[in-house]
């Protein structure tokens, strides 16, 4: 196999929760010669077994990086969930350092040392702000100097457990009304607001995700900032940031429609110095080789990210990790509940008998699953009656922004009146009928749930 430069700039997939694993890594290793793999599912002592053997037979370093913004715990079964964003927000610093903390560390024992995270981007939920439909929960608010301060004590408790972090999404996603994993994104906003927290917490980010967000007042040629050298100049020229930048997923819509060697070739000269989850990540790495020996690709720009990228595994290497510390989040489910606009259901807080479903994710799912709890779709006819309370799940997840209740169930609730959990998006708390009684919980993972479910045990 013959090596080259460019091989360092493709990131792939490897989806254990969906079959795949050391065969499509080594098909990945035979084809070029990548360095980094994002993970996704899988068991956590399989995940560290298929990292030592594909570092064996790569006969080099390979690092594994993952969408960790709930723990470790999201994406590896055997490690800790870990509350939303939102949640940690509210709950204060202490809270946010102890989850990047303990993310870092269990992720360790995982061979993943790269955390794609903590979100960076604000959420508002005042009624004129545009609101991003993929951010919501894994904001830490809408405040900046909240975002500033809870972040900040997550990047900080990440790299003192000995974890490389990753900031998103540059340059904000949160004044973008549209999800730019189904369509392209764009912010007509002032970036400066959204900007802030990125250059506040400059200082504690080894690496930086861009996002697939046009900015108009800014790029007026209508590029994404993950392909807009206008966009990057702020913050390689004007911030002087010299760290890791990573695109988003390129199988994301918002990357744009074209050839995608063009597109990629387009962002490694913009300022980007490695391409995650493309669709074929072995097509891609040969094309930016032709590229690089067409003299389509800058060879000065290519070696620079070859050189960042190696100064972050190194990083990785050379850094010892802390074992995991006691988990003081500060409080639990009692702390973290609202009630919702119709008023609270008693002092009590019993446990919901079934779910909907609107919008929510894997290891939510999988947990309600584990306590035996019905969970329908939106399409599912509701229950004759309630029991007990109804958990409605709704949060961000891509492609569904903030669904409404189904008429159905809107009106099998205005009959039968159970109270209502509402679980998800700081905005999810609207969608319950006016009349209706309950409480909001900030976020779907299972952290959260687990202490609603247990919470009068």
């Amino acid at each position: 196999m013959t090596h080259a430069p460019t091989d360092y700039l493709v990131a792939p997939t490897l989806r254990l929760d969906k079959g795949e694993g050391l065969a499509e890594g080594l098909r990945c290793l035979r084809e070029f010669d990548p360095r980094v793999f994002m993970i996704f599912g899988g068991d956590a002592e399989d995940v560290q077994w298929l990292h030592e053997t594909m570092e064996d037979q790569a006969n080099h370093p390979i690092l594994f990086c993952a969408d960790l913004e709930r723990g470790a715990g999201q994406q590896f079964e055997g490690l800790t969930p870990l509350p939303d964003a939102w949640a940690l927000g509210l709950l204060g610093t202490e809270a946010s350092y102890n989850a990047g903390h303990r993310t870092a560390s269990e992720a360790a024992s995982a061979s993943v040392r790269w955390i794609l995270g903590p979100v960076l981007d604000l959420h508002r939920t005042n009624l004129d702000a545009v609101r991003s439909p993929i951010i919501a929960n894994r904001s830490f608010g809408g405040e900046i100097q909240r975002v500033i301060e809870c972040a900040g004590a997550y990047l900080q408790g990440v790299k003192d457990a000995g974890g490389l972090a990753c900031a998103k999404h540059f340059p904000g996603h949160g004044g973008v009304s549209q999800d730019s994993h189904t369509e392209m994104a764009i912010c007509f906003e002032d970036a400066g607001q959204h900007l802030e927290p990125f250059k506040a917490l400059l200082g504690l980010c080894p690496s930086i995700m861009v996002g697939h967000i046009e900015f108009p007042l800014i790029d007026p040629e209508g590029r994404p900032a993950s392909r807009s050298q206008v966009m990057m100049d702020i913050l390689r020229k004007d911030w002087g940031y010299d760290g890791v930048v990573v695109t988003d997923s390129l199988q994301m819509v918002g990357f744009g429609d074209g050839p995608a060697d063009e597109l990629a070739v387009e962002s490694i000269h913009a300022g980007v110095d490695l391409l995650l989850d493309p669709e074929d990540p072995i097509t891609l790495a040969i094309t930016l080789r032709d590229a690089l020996e067409r003299g389509d690709l800058d060879q000065e720009r290519v070696f620079q990210a070859v050189g960042r990228l190696e100064k972050l595994i190194r990083l990785g290497l050379d850094t010892e990790v802390a074992p995991p510390k006691p988990l003081v989040l500060g409080g639990g489910a009692k702390t973290l509940l609202r009630p919702l606009p119709g008023g609270a259901a008693g002092r009590t807080h019993a446990r919901p008998v079934c779910a909907l479903n609107l919008a929510s994710t894997p290891d939510a799912l999988k947990y309600l699953h584990e306590w035996d709890m019905p969970v329908f779709s939106p399409d599912s006819a509701p229950p004759s009656s309630f029991p007990g309370p109804l958990l409605i799940l709704c949060g961000a997840r891509e492609g569904h922004g903030l669904p409404n209740i189904p008429g159905p169930w809107l009106e099998a609730i205005q009959q039968h009146h159970p109270a209502l959990y509402m679980a998800g998006a700081p905005d999810a708390a609207q969608l319950a009928p006016a009349a209706a009684r309950g409480w909001y919980l900030p976020g779907v993972s299972p952290a959260l749930l687990g202490m609603l479910i247990t919470a009068g045990e």
